[in-house]
């Protein structure tokens, strides 16, 4: 499996967000991924600690981000597309949801479930049920940024057959200041899944790195400078099965 992470810089309107997301995306069409996956809140303008109103987000934003992803996933029709996250209304409550799809046509969501201050405080409401998918390719799961922390979210996941789990995540000024990516590591290892983490960076904030995490390490990393960047990473399924095989049986395999 070839997975394509669209790490991104924040930027300050929709028109340039959009330019830049498809010129990325189209570069790493050029290198025959399976999966494309974008960042948290990629197609909100600034960084979302400057909105006060969750309603405000949805209103700009939630349009023309679905039109978006449509027609990207129209012009790549054998590739996954993973939109990041945007805005979602569900009658009187609205969700950071991330979405899947595939030839133009919506194949899921998932609602996150583990809000952040910011999050509680713009309206949002939690998500209350885990996301797997079966593909050609493998069982892909779905995480949003600091679902990773909640236990419960990470096992029901694990629980459905994940073996791929995209985290799209934002940075923030509040982020906690961590070096590498020890809680994915951990994960990754003891439950026998990849970790593909998709960034939305911005100049002064913390966290938001792209990286995949294989459960052997981190295989690939995006740099630390808040910069568009392509990264493009090869998933041996074969040997992630082995290394499950392995933990089930009650020992680790070799790394």
């Amino acid at each position: 499996m070839r997975v394509s992470l669209i790490h991104l810089k924040t930027r300050d309107s929709l028109e340039e967000i959009f330019k830049a997301v498809h010129e990325r995306i189209r570069e790493a069409a050029e290198q025959k991924p399976n999966f494309v996956a974008l960042p948290e809140y990629f197609s909100v303008p600034g960084f979302i600690e400057k909105y006060s109103s969750v309603m405000e987000i949805f209103e700009s934003t939630y349009d023309p981000t679905v039109k978006f992803l449509m027609e990207v996933s129209a012009e790549l029709p054998d590739i996954y597309i993973v939109g990041g996250t945007l805005i979602e209304r569900d009658r009187n409550a609205f969700f950071n949801t991330c979405t899947v799809w595939k030839d133009a046509e919506l194949l899921g969501a998932y609602r996150k479930r583990n809000l952040v201050n910011v999050e509680v405080k713009m309206g949002l409401s939690r998500g209350d049920r885990p996301a797997v998918f079966p593909t050609e390719f493998g069982k892909i799961g779905l995480l949003i940024c600091a679902d990773i922390f909640d236990a419960e979210a990470v096992k029901q996941t694990v629980d459905l057959g994940a073996e791929v789990i995209f985290l799209p995540v934002a940075s923030l000024s509040t982020h906690p200041d961590v070096k590498g990516h020890p809680l994915s590591e951990k994960i990754a290892s003891e439950n026998g899944v990849y970790i593909a983490k998709i960034g939305n960076v911005r100049s002064g904030a913390r966290g938001g790195r792209s990286a995949v995490i294989a459960p052997w390490g981190v295989i690939g990393e995006a740099p630390l400078t808040p910069t568009d960047f392509v990264l493009t990473v090869d998933l041996d399924m074969q040997r992630l099965k082995a290394y499950r095989k392995g933990i089930s049986g009650g020992f680790s395999t070799p790394r």
